[in-house]
């Protein structure tokens, strides 16, 4: 079914690898925290991780998913490409996607952290219902009816430590949940085959049917995108890296086919 290429073979082997190490031999799967993507202001952030992050996976099924998109579409580019530039074109996009990640999750969430450290300060129901005000109304929904108890109850200590217990879980699930994953890395990889090839008649698997592959291509794009505004709760899929990788992918060959430098 798969006609691996040398450098996609490796690539799936450190990942495979990388992820059932700690899983079959640890109790905790701490190659996620040494070599997750932090928030660009944590202490814990270092700038090798904008390449370890893409070798690290949360679960099975994050690794299995994004190992099959490398299966399919990785061979055909680094045939097209070369060993050499396939590689580069790789982490390219993954550092890329790590970057972009990075930046907008700072945009995000700086905002909140200094919000949050006024009020862990501070504790008072205004500054806590201002934070929550920013949040999704879903979010903001579910949380209303304490929202109102604490806003009644302002001096009643077992409402203010529970409103500082809140605010300080969500800013450590903000600040310190590193970002993991090779899927910045693959989805430029699925630019590059659209790029590349975006006439080729494609079948999917579901539902089988054909399709060109930059409409594959087109339809991933939008999707990320999408479910990136959204910001739909609970959803913990980092779509701004997605998108990333897919934009350096594209800047890349652009700049390689330019430069007379596409080809090995």
């Amino acid at each position: 079914m798969f006609n691996l290429t040398p450098i996609v073979k490796n690539l799936l082997i450190i990942n495979v690898l990388m992820f059932a190490v700690p899983e079959l031999f640890l109790t905790k799967n701490l190659f996620i925290e040494f070599f997750g993507l932090r928030y660009i202001l944590s202490p814990e952030f270092s700038i090798t991780q904008l390449v370890t992050y893409s070798l690290v996976h949360a679960s099975w099924g994050h690794l299995l998913s994004n190992m099959f998109g490398l299966a399919i579409f990785g061979p055909i580019l680094e045939a097209t490409l070369g060993a050499r530039k396939f590689l580069i074109f790789y982490f390219v996009t993954a550092i890329g996607a790590g970057l972009i990640y990075s930046g907008i999750h700072y945009w995000e969430v700086k905002p909140f952290q200094d919000a949050a450290e006024a009020f862990l300060r501070s504790p008072n129901p205004d500054s806590f219902v201002q934070i929550f005000s920013g949040f999704s109304r879903t979010t903001y929904e579910n949380n209303l009816a304490f929202i109102d108890q604490y806003s009644r109850n302002p001096d009643n200590e077992m409402l203010k430590d529970q409103a500082v217990k809140t605010i300080n879980s969500i800013l450590d699930m903000r600040v310190n949940t590193p970002m993991v994953g090779a899927s910045g890395a693959i989805f430029g990889i699925l630019m590059g085959f659209g790029y590349l090839y975006p006439n080729l008649q494609m079948i999917l698997l579901f539902p089988p049917i054909p399709i060109r592959a930059k409409y594959l291509v087109g339809f991933y794009g939008i999707s990320a995108l999408y479910s990136a505004i959204q910001k739909v709760p609970g959803d913990n899929v980092a779509h701004f890296a997605h998108i990333g990788g897919m934009l350096v992918g594209f800047l890349l060959l652009r700049y390689w086919k330019t430069s007379s430098k596409y080809f090995s």
